[in-house]
Parts: structure tokens; sequence; C-alpha cells
């Protein structure tokens, strides 16, 4: 039992990160502010059927139409058991058409998130699909006469219609168990089954962090669930499983649970990561593919060309399995490692790397290198990269580089916030767009932050301050000092 979660929760966000050996490998922000669409379920309308990509686009409500195929319909993948010919996707939608989906992909840069009509809403132990009719078992659960057990079991638990898939954690789970999960999966689907006149609308919001983590535990590698928040703490103890209860841990709110691992964390923001022999990574993005670059950098023992290589490269490899995770990268990925002295030696960081993405459970595939002595990965998306909802293309550059949007500045402020616990007033300089950000909807997250900090706070509009840090803190103290401090601001109380 290696694994630790922390978790806290602010005004703005909660956000949880999974430390393995002392060291961040997952990194997740749950806010209203970054918007997550994955696994949410919405009643719908087709926008337009585009016949020759057997697709059509789809009206969810978001900024950009969802992209759904053909094969993601129910009714086309009904007529290929019964073996009808293929058949267009003009012959299932047309223009208007509403039905309900779920979001298997967000959307990326130009396009919109994936849908499909094959609903499934994810346990613990097993995954519940609403008209699934059968009982899947995971491919990973390899014992046949423990296959064939379950699905005896578990088809008589379902109603007409339904299906699930059994997890992998599932084989370990009692019958009971799967059973009491399965009754509350299936009222949480019937709970959105409501009916609104405006198309189109959410039925169901996809898991929320906390969920998600929970489905993902094991007894024999979670060591502890560090929160600082009371809800949280009792959200995750009603959750988990009865043998995993015991290793949750409440802190106080003024404990900061994220001290162990903030300089990891500032660093997964970052372009260019240092490695612990003196090589270094650099880090970019681009629509299409991530690229890393790997250098030498400070590297001083006195080895022979290739030594120095394989050296580096190797340390590297394990960085940048870690780095991928922490960052959430996804899409193609190319490595370009130091150049090696031949193939043997490519393998062994081939060999090395897979092993580092054993843990990763975002499936990722590794290629191998290509021509020009890259290498080549391809990993799955399931949420955004986690600096994309806190940077920005950076306009001085024209996207060259990267900045912290406003919400980016205000989770950073947030983070600073905690070194002033225990003054009763704290005074904010900042920029329009930083102020807005708190006072919206009657002042609703300015009141969370006060409760959060246990503090009266003020924000004081200012432009003077720079784009790079657009707020600062002008006063903290007494409450009487701050009134005095915001009349010579010309302030009112």
């Amino acid at each position: 039992m290696t694994k630790t979660i922390l978790m806290k929760q602010t005004a703005l966000k909660r956000e949880a990160v999974l430390v393995d050996q002392e060291k961040a490998v997952e990194w997740t922000i749950e806010s209203e502010f970054i918007p997550h669409l994955i696994g949410s379920v919405y009643k719908a309308k087709v926008e337009k059927v585009i016949p020759n990509m057997q697709a059509a686009f789809i009206d969810i409500g978001s900024d950009k139409n969802g992209f759904l195929h053909r094969d993601e319909l129910y009714a086309f993948q009904k007529d290929q058991r019964e073996g009808k010919d293929e058949l267009s996707i003009a012959q299932y939608l047309k223009a208007g058409t509403e039905l309900i989906v779920q979001v298997t992909k967000e959307s990326d840069g130009t396009k919109g998130p994936r849908l499909t009509e094959i609903i499934s809403l994810p346990g613990h132990g097993i995954v519940y699909l609403p008209a699934g009719q059968e009982v899947s078992i995971s491919k990973k659960i390899d014992d046949e006469n423990k296959r064939q057990e379950l699905k005896e079991k578990i088809s008589p638990l379902l109603k007409e219609g339904e299906g699930v898939i059994v997890r992998t954690q599932g084989s370990g789970t009692s019958i009971d168990e799967i059973s009491e999960e399965l009754r509350f999966l299936r009222a949480l689907w019937q709970k959105t089954q409501t009916h609104q006149d405006q198309i189109p609308y959410r039925l169901y919001q996809g898991s929320s962090l906390i969920e998600q983590l929970v489905k993902r535990q094991s007894k024999e590698e979670l060591h502890e669930w560090v929160v600082d928040h009371y809800d949280d703490f009792k959200l995750v103890q009603q959750l988990l499983p009865a043998s995993l209860k015991d290793r949750v841990r409440l802190v106080p709110g003024n404990e900061d649970v994220f001290s162990t691992v903030e300089k990891q964390l500032d660093k997964a923001l970052r372009r260019h990561v240092w490695l612990k022999n003196g090589g270094y990574l650099i880090f970019d993005e681009t629509e299409a593919l991530t690229v890393v670059d790997i250098n030498s950098g400070k590297y001083k023992k006195k080895k022979d060309k290739f030594a120095m290589a394989i050296e580096v490269n190797q340390e590297a490899a394990i960085e940048i399995c870690r780095q991928l995770r922490l960052r959430n990268y996804s899409g193609m990925i190319l490595i370009d490692f130091i150049e090696m002295e031949n193939e043997r030696a490519q393998k062994r960081i081939v060999t090395l790397v897979e092993k580092e993405l054993e843990q990763d459970l975002v499936k990722t595939s590794v290629k191998g290198f290509t021509k020009l002595g890259m290498l080549e990965l391809t990993r799955k998306k399931t949420a955004r990269p986690i600096a994309e909802g806190m940077q920005e293309p950076c306009p001085t550059c024209h996207g060259s580089g990267r900045v912290l949007t406003d919400f980016g500045h205000a989770f950073q402020l947030e983070n600073e916030l905690v070194g002033y616990r225990g003054e009763a007033c704290i005074i904010i300089g900042a920029h329009s767009s930083i102020r807005e950000l708190f006072y919206e909807n009657d002042e609703a997250v300015l009141k969370r932050l006060e409760a959060w900090m246990d503090a009266r706070i003020y924000f004081v509009e200012t432009h003077s301050l720079s784009s790079r840090k657009p707020y600062e803190v002008m006063f903290h103290g007494d409450y009487e000092s701050a009134k005095e401090r915001l009349k010579s601001l010309a302030i009112s109380d």
C-alpha cells in the first residue's frame, strides 16, 4: 500500500492529487469554471446529418456541436446483430430528431465532443447499461468458471432491456454488493427521466471528482485518503467500500494538504522540467500532437556519448511517463530521445516506458521508434489537460508561449491566501476581470472564499498591476485598520 490521495476544497474548486511513493502522479481539478463533459447525458437535437461521413452533428447546448457516428446508435447496432445490410445514417436520423446521448470524449481544439447513444453509468464493480440487454465480463477476468458464475448470478438481477459490464474489481465483489450497486445506479438513471420543454438540456452530470476516485480504489493499493473538508470526508466514507472507510483522514481546514507536493504541481505547469542527472525536458503542445524533447543539459559525468545517452534517456523516460499522467496529455505524443547507439538500446527504452505506463489507468499505446528516432505514443483522451483550464496562449508572443487564464490567476490567489489565515480582514487589489469572478451571481464565490478563509475580504479594482500577476494582497489585519485603509483608497465599507 503506497498510494495516497490528497484532496482539498476551496471557494473556487475541489482538487485531488494521487501520490505514489512520494511522487505526484495524477492531478484532477473540479470547478464550475472548468467544464467537464465526459459521462454527462443530454436530451439533444440533431442539427445536421452528413451521410458521406456516416455521422451527425448534435446540439447538446455547449459552445460546439457534438459528433455522433452511425456506429454509436442503438438501432444500427441492433441491425448489425440481426445481420442486416449496413444502412446509411440518414436511415436513422434527420435534422430535428430528438435523442438521448452521452459524451465519451471532450471537445478538442475546433472539434466538438464525441457522443454515443449507448448510455453507461460506471460504478465500482459494474458499469450499468440502461439498454445493454446482457451481462458482459471484463476481458481481464480470464477465469472461465468465474466468468460463467458471474453471468449466472447477475443475470436474474436485471430488469427487461438492462445490461451490465462486470469490471475487473467486480470479480472480488460479493453478489450482494453488486446487487446493491445495481439498485443504486438504476435509481440514479431513473432520476434523469424527467420532462423538460426546452431542448437541449442535461439529464445527468458526469461523475464528480470524488465518485471517479472512489471507483478506482482497491484495498491493496490505497494507503490513505486525506481530506480537508468535512462534507467531503463524510461523502468519501459513504461511497467507499467498508474495507476502506478507516483509511480516510480529516485534517483541519487551515492545514494545506498539498504542501508536500506543491513544487511538483508547479513543475507540471511548466514547459521546462529538469532531471536529477542534469538533463532536462521540453514539453511543447500543438493542436495535432505533443512533443517532448530530451536534452543532456548540465550532465557532467565523464562517460562516452552513448553511455550518457542511455543514462539521461532512462531517467527521462521515467519522468515523462509520470508527467503524461500528471498533466493528463492525450492523443499523439512524440518523444525525441537523445540519439542511442543501436536498436537494442532503443528496445530497452521501449521496455522501460511500457513498464512505467502499467500504472496508468488511461490506455496508452507505445507504437515504437520512428525512422527519425522519435518514440511514438498515443494516449486516450479522458479529460482536458490540467493546464488547459489554467493557462491560455500568450497575447504578446501570439501563441508561442502560454500565460495563466483569469481562472488560473484566481486559483493561484487562493493558494497564496492560505498564508493569511487567522487575519480578520484582507484587502486585495486586482484587475477588473479577476474581481468580477468573485462578485458574479450575487457575490457567491466571494462569500465562499470568506467562509473558507474565515475572514472579511475586499477586492479593490486596480490597473497598475502587471498582467503576469494581476492581483496583490494590499492589506491584512484587524477590521478597524482595514476600514481606515479602505477610506484611504476611497472605497466605501
